[in-house]
Order: C-alpha cells, then sequence, then structure tokens
C-alpha cells in the first residue's frame, strides 16, 4: 500500500469518527490533493470547529483547494466566515468565486449584500449567476444592478434577478420586469410575472393580463398567481 493511500484510509477513518482536528492538520499537507480531501471531509461534517482552519485554506496556493475550501464554509454556515468570503468573491479563479457566492448566499448574511451586488457584475456568468440566487434567497440588493441584470446574456442570471427583484419590493423594478415578461425564457418570464406579483403595482396588471395567453403553461399560472396578489384600489367616492 502506498503512502498516500496510507493517508487516505486514515482520514477515512477521522471523517468515521468524526476526528475534526486529525482532518484540520491534513490540511496542510504539503500534497494539495489531501488538502482537498480534508477540506471536502470538513465540508461534509459541518463542524463548526473546521472554520477558522477553511477560512485559513482560502488563501492556499492551489485553486482547488481554495474552492473546497470555500464550498466547505458555505456547508457549515458559520458567520465567522462571511467577511472572508467576501474576499474570496475577488479571487482570480472564477470558480473560486462563484464557490464563495454560493456560499455566501448558503450563510444569508446582509452583511454581504453589497459585496454579492458587486459580484453580479462579475465577467464570469456563473459567478453573477450565483450572487443574483444568493441576493434572491436573502435580498437586500440594489435595485439598479438587478436591473442591469435582467438583461444578462445568461438566461439563469436573469431568472434570478427577476426573482431578487421581487423580493426588494420596489416600483423602479415594476417597468423593467414587465419588459421581462417577453423575454425569450419561459423561465425568466414565469419568474418575472412572479416577482410583479410580489411587489404588487397595479401598473403590471395589464401586462399580466396579457401574459394569461403565454405560450407557456407555466407562465401562464405564473401570471394567475401575481394578479391574484395585486388588488387594485378601491373607486373613488
Amino acid at each position: 500500500m502506498g503512502v498516500y493511500d496510507t493517508i487516505r484510509k486514515d482520514m477515512e477513518r477521522m471523517y468515521n469518527k468524526k476526528d475534526i482536528n486529525g482532518l484540520i492538520k491534513y490540511l496542510g499537507h504539503k500534497d494539495s490533493g489531501i488538502r482537498i480531501a480534508a477540506a471536502t471531509g470538513l465540508g461534509d461534517m459541518k463542524d463548526a470547529r473546521a472554520v477558522e482552519a477553511l477560512i485559513k485554506a482560502l488563501k492556499d496556493e492551489d485553486n482547488e483547494v481554495r474552492n473546497t475550501a470555500t464550498w466547505a464554509l458555505g456547508e457549515i454556515r458559520d458567520a465567522r466566515a462571511v467577511e472572508p468570503l467576501m474576499l474570496a468573491l475577488k479571487d482570480e479563479n472564477s470558480k473560486v468565486r462563484e464557490a464563495a457566492a454560493r456560499a455566501l448566499g448558503e450563510i444569508g448574511d446582509p452583511r454581504a449584500v453589497e459585496a454579492l451586488t458587486q459580484a453580479l457584475k462579475d465577467e464570469d456568468s456563473s459567478v453573477r449567476i450565483q450572487a443574483a440566487g444568493a441576493l434572491s434567497r436573502g435580498g437586500g440588493a440594489k435595485t439598479e444592478l438587478l436591473i442591469q441584470a435582467l438583461k444578462d446574456k445568461s438566461s439563469q442570471a436573469r431568472r434570478e434577478a427577476a426573482a431578487a427583484l421581487g423580493k426588494t419590493r420596489d416600483g423602479r423594478a415594476v417597468e423593467p420586469l414587465i419588459q421581462a415578461l417577453n423575454d425569450e425564457d419561459w423561465e425568466v418570464r414565469g419568474r418575472a410575472a412572479l416577482a410583479l406579483g410580489d411587489i404588487g403595482d397595479v401598473r403590471a396588471i395589464e401586462p399580466l393580463t396579457y401574459t394569461l395567453k403565454d405560450r407557456d403553461g407555466a407562465v401562464r399560472n405564473a401570471a394567475k398567481r401575481a394578479l391574484e396578489k395585486i388588488r387594485l384600489p378601491p373607486p373613488r367616492p
């Protein structure tokens, strides 16, 4: 049995015995594959005792180690990781930035809103998608940047942006969301309809009524649900 086979069996034993400290020691191993395996095990165990060591691993020289450590911190969901993960949104590697956005969405700390909003402008579409998704779950994003994201070339980013705009309850999002009811992607149209229902602005009634004729049944259903949420103002006496 080779040395690495021995190490991996030792790590498996530690994992089964919930030996957090043992796996943490392997985060400092000279072999990057061992460090990745250690970070993966710690993420799977979701034990907050590993947070500080995983934060340190965010500065590892190996991209995949940083990526795995970032993912693991999202699994553990400890608030101590928020600021280090915000820094990881600027990592040179797009996979690390993507993992950081996802992890911040899992933690759901309001301190991350500004950084995630800025990540909507990332050059990599996967990062933008994860940032928009995190904001759609947590809310609090800047409306202007989410409106810009409604025009993203990635349909998934547009979907997440539409959902996030519904959480803002901001009237400025109404017209852009109405335009998104004509998006080529049916999921974008559906999420835009639901977002308009969440905002509850009567300006959306006519376009949502038209959307009841959409070619996709899921979109028609979303428009119906949105219209049920919006209430017309009472008539003037």
